[in-house]
């Protein structure tokens, strides 16, 4: 049985480098860093935590509060393409990832800001649930996971999938310090912190002919995976997880006519993330153009947390809809910490025409 396609039509980006995808998309691409020195937080060693910080937000401001205001402007992008029916808002349902539960982030937290989604006013759409995906890096490709399939099942004909995420807890900072995660003169293979949101709208063929919008990209695959040997452990990760998701995700493709073109990965400094990619490009390599051409984002925006998956697929659909993307299928990919793994395969619509690079 053919399985209906499922395509991204819109996006919607809060990062620190712009609070909207196109802006967030041009300044990565143009190399613009910013991290920078938090305003007050120190660390073990009394020198300054880095960070990469909203520059709308007050530093001081924390908690489900920061989250939503991180998360309510890149919905309501996301959403813009629906603005013509206002007046009869459309019935969608949206699947959100936070982060992994941790110092300066709860339950309590994640339920607050799962209800607040559902509180915006003013959308043009009625959000019908709001549901929310395990947590962490992989946790928004978890959620377009669980979207396709949903969409593909005929269960809906559209969806938001997203993530929001922000490290500027106190008591969070406190933590990756402690356990040796923060770039600086502590740890030699930390991470800048990071925050943002980004949204995807999801839809079907119908949907986007009965609603007269121009898919981006098509979502040609999803995979999840999990790695039982974890970061902060003395275990030896052998990418077995990833591995095994990415080759899920690659059996879609037509070999050897079809490869990826363009990878797009939340490698952020640590070295167990690159040593895990590393396994997998010896294991897979035959897929990619170069399997080590990736992009890490982190590089320029800091470590983006649960945010990571949408706001790549954002990444991909400026690339697409500006035309320097790298070829027509990027790969996308991020670890949580508690194992989970998450691989996505996202195609330019048909009539893309490859030009430039993505970086």
């Amino acid at each position: 049985m053919m399985v209906e396609p499922t395509f991204i039509v819109a996006t919607g980006a809060r990062t620190p480098l712009g609070l909207q995808s196109a802006l967030a998309a041009a300044a990565l691409r143009a190399g613009i860093v910013a991290m920078r020195e938090h305003p007050f937080m120190v660390d073990q060693v009394g020198e300054p935590m880095p960070g990469a910080l909203d520059p709308e937000l007050d530093p001081g401001f924390v908690g489900p509060a920061r989250f939503l205001a991180l998360a309510e402007s890149a919905l309501r992008e996301a959403c813009l393409p629906l603005s013509p029916w206002t007046d009869r808002p459309i019935r969608i349902p949206l699947v959100v990832a936070f982060p992994e539960f941790r110092p300066g982030f709860t339950a309590h937290d994640a339920e607050r800001i799962r209800l607040g989604l559902g509180q915006f006013k003013g959308l043009p759409i009625e959000l019908t649930d709001v549901s929310v995906a395990p947590g962490g890096h992989a946790g928004g490709l978890i959620a377009l996971a669980t979207a396709v399939r949903r969409l593909q099942a005929g269960q809906i004909s559209a969806c938001l999938v997203g993530g929001v995420d922000s490290y500027f807890h106190p008591d969070t900072m406190e933590w990756l310090d402690e356990n040796r995660q923060l770039a600086g003169s502590v740890s030699r293979s930390g991470f800048v912190p990071g925050e943002g949101a980004g949204f995807c709208l999801l839809m079907n063929e119908r949907a986007c002919q009965r609603l007269e919008l121009n898919a981006i990209v098509q979502i040609r695959s999803v995979a999840t995976g999990k790695e039982t040997k974890l970061i902060k452990t003395e275990d030896v990760c052998l990418a077995e997880g990833l591995s095994a998701a990415v080759r899920d995700a690659v059996q879609a493709m037509h070999a050897p006519e079809e490869r990826i073109n363009q990878i797009i990965c939340d490698m952020n400094g640590e070295r167990y993330r690159g040593e895990e990619w590393g396994f997998v490009c010896l294991r897979l390599s035959q897929y990619f153009d170069d399997p080590t051409a990736y992009l890490s984002p982190a590089d320029c925006w800091g470590d983006v947390g649960a945010a990571s998956g949408p706001l790549f697929a954002m990444l991909v659909c400026q690339a697409v809809l500006r035309g320097y993307a790298r070829g027509p299928r990027t790969m996308l990919w991020a670890s949580s910490e508690n194992g989970d793994r998450g691989v996505a395969v996202l195609e330019a619509v048909e009539g893309y025409v490859p030009g430039g690079h993505i970086q």
